[in-house]
Order: structure tokens, then sequence, then C-alpha cells
């Protein structure tokens, strides 16, 4: 006979008390306003500061007309980063950075649980006869 041994009360997860340290955006997880947890989803938030630089990047170029090398020292970016910010924006690239936090089980919404079966086969077919003009009917039966 096996014994077990006694577990502690403490290890239980109802009797856990967990800390909620939060991180450098928040205090508290429980009042973080990303949609997103940053640990979750660790490039969404590189990605969405990125986006608000290079905005930034342009608005500098387009409302304050300030030439590439003037907005480059404000940055403190190479002028060619500066260059392919600008182009990107052109292109309509720059929008694919700004794109919704995706949580690392948001994949589950979309998958199936249970596999499709095949269709049924058909229960009536019809076949022409070589002239044309009569159809013949007949009952297609499985497994015979």
């Amino acid at each position: 006979m096996i014994t077990l041994e006694p577990v502690r009360a403490d290890t239980l997860p109802e009797n856990t008390n967990y800390r909620d340290d939060g991180c450098d955006i928040s205090d508290s997880c429980l009042d973080c306003p990303l949609p997103v947890c940053k640990f979750d989803a660790p490039g969404w938030l590189q990605r969405a500061s990125r986006y608000e630089r290079d905005m930034n990047i342009v608005n500098m170029r387009v409302r304050d007309g300030l030439s590439v090398d003037e907005i480059a020292d404000r940055v403190e970016l190479s002028g060619r980063t500066i260059h392919r910010i600008l182009q990107s924006e052109r292109d309509g690239s720059l929008d694919e950075q700004a794109a919704a936090p995706e949580s690392p089980t948001d994949h589950l919404r979309y998958r199936r649980y249970f596999k499709l079966h095949a269709p049924y086969p058909p229960v009536r077919n019809e076949m022409r006869s070589k002239a044309g003009s009569e159809v013949i009917e007949f009952k297609a039966v499985a497994g015979f």
C-alpha cells in the first residue's frame, strides 16, 4: 500500500495570495489600460510605439514642412531611416503597423473543434440516353 504525504494548504491555487505588481505601463494588472497584456503579445507594444513615432515623423514633414535632416536631428534617427518611414507612408504600408493587438489565444476563436464530414453521395442520379430525349431515373443503393 502506498501512502501519500500530506500536502501543504498554501500550495493549492485557491489559497494562494497572488501579487499584482503590474509592469512599467501600470502599477496593477487589474487597472491596466492596454487591451492585451504586454507580456502576452510582446511585439505589439513595440509596433504601436514605432507607429506613433513614425506618424509624428510624417506630421513633422507634412504639417511643419521640416526637411529630412531637421527631422533626423529632432528624433535622433538617421536620414535614411526617415526616408524609409516617409516612403512607407507613401506606399500605404505604414498603416499595417497599427494593427490591433492579437492575444496568443485569439486563434482559438476561429478554430473548428469538430471535423466536417464529407458530403453524402447523391440519392438520385439522372442518366440521359444517347438519343437525349428520354430521362431514366434510378436510386443509388449504397453497399450493394
